[in-house]
């Protein structure tokens, strides 16, 4: 069988199998979500691991500098697992400085705010009291209940509590145990990452021909690039934008200001979204501590965020992917659409990936046609 047969053969099975899945759509709607759920783990993991592996590379290269000099060196394997220990052990130490910061701050409000409506109810009784209210109507209402139909009502929301509430320690218990697993192959990812990109590799020359191998190589080194660059341009942004929160706020004497910082950093490492998230947090404790002060604050966040979405982050993130601002807003906005976060999250770098492949492109075709023109000449 010639190759011209072949893939004529290839393309019709292609034709057959993609015009069976249109027909079952449901049917294979259905099984691609199984198989999804099935591998969420090794996803999540996948994911978390090349997040985790842009701080450790840098650890890793830092810890080989500095280690360097030393007169006996530890082997690479040491210094990759003590960078990947660094690393995790910084991203928990921020989370847990946030948690330590917020909880306690909550708390505190809500105890103020529990004393306060305490201490207006007596008024509130006295001012009902003097209004002398006609509740004759209420009476009525009261009288005309159907309370045999009430208490069925009643049983039956009750049964529907106790199921919604079942459901939910379920999804919990389904999500921490994904959680975990992700984890734990999130740090065998990152432990076996040499390992596995051989694999990789020999799996690409084995089953691709070298053209295709060489243009999904390619692909994958100038997207892990790219995100490297995106990731730590982001924790960069996202520094920036704290420290400008947290001085509007001590400007405009708002409370929780080295909290709102603190918070609006941590979440700023997701795109545009993150800074709504700390928003609401920031604006909720505000509501909390000084009530006259929330619009006050809801503006100046508002402010802080706008001058950072269309001045800073664009120039910031997109400079470091090579992208220009008009594009960084446009796949931020397309990703989100798509994919919610996720695709704010990845759509900058891949576009900067498809951006950087088009260049190429275009210059490989110019170049030929340059040389063509030259030899007709």
């Amino acid at each position: 069988m010639d190759r011209r047969t072949k893939q004529n053969l290839l393309v019709t099975i292609i034709g057959i199998m993609v015009f069976a899945a249109l027909m079952k759509l449901p049917a294979v709607l259905s099984f691609a979500e199984k198989i999804i759920t099935l591998m969420l783990p090794v996803i999540a993991g996948g994911i978390l691991a090349l997040f985790i592996s842009v701080p450790a590379n840098g650890v890793e290269k830092r810890l080989k500098r500095i280690l360097g000099k030393t007169k006996k060196q530890p082997s690479a394997k040491r210094i990759q697992r003590i960078s990947l220990i660094l690393t995790i052990s910084g991203i928990l130490f921020v989370f847990l400085l946030v948690l330590t910061l917020l909880i306690p701050e909550i708390i505190r409000s809500s105890q103020s705010v529990y004393v306060q409506i305490k201490a207006g109810i007596p008024g509130w009784f006295e001012y009902l009291d003097g209004q002398d209210p006609d509740i004759q109507w209420l009476e009525e209402i009261i009288w005309d209940m159907d309370w045999e139909k009430l208490m069925e009502t009643f049983s039956n929301g009750v049964d529907v509590l106790f199921a919604n509430v079942f459901n939910a320690l379920s999804l919990t218990v389904n999500i921490m145990g994904t959680v975990v697993f992700a984890v734990i192959i999130c740090i065998y990812m990152l432990l076996e990452k040499e390992r596995l990109g051989r694999h990789a590799r020999k799996l690409a020359h084995a089953y691709l021909n070298p053209v295709w191998e060489e243009k999904l190589l390619h692909f994958c080194t100038v997207f892990r690039q790219s995100f490297t660059n995106f990731l730590s341009s982001q924790c960069c942004e996202a520094v920036i934008l704290g420290v400008l929160m947290f001085l509007a706020f001590v400007v405009f004497r708002l409370p929780y200001g080295s909290l709102a910082g603190l918070l609006t950093a941590v979440c700023a490492i997701i795109p545009y979204i993150g800074a709504l998230i700390s928003c609401v947090v920031s604006v909720f404790l505000t509501l909390l501590a000084a009530p006259s002060a929330v619009i006050r604050c809801l503006v100046v966040y508002l402010a802080v965020q706008f001058i950072e979405n269309q001045f800073i982050y664009p120039r910031v993130v997109g400079g470091s992917v090579g992208l220009p601002p008009l594009y960084t807003l446009v796949a931020a906005m397309v990703g989100g659409k798509l994919f919610g976060i996720m695709g704010i999250i990845f759509f900058i770098p891949l576009a900067a990936v498809v951006i950087e492949l088009v260049k190429e492109d275009a210059m490989y075709r110019v170049r030929r046609k340059e040389a063509l023109t030259e030899d007709k000449d």
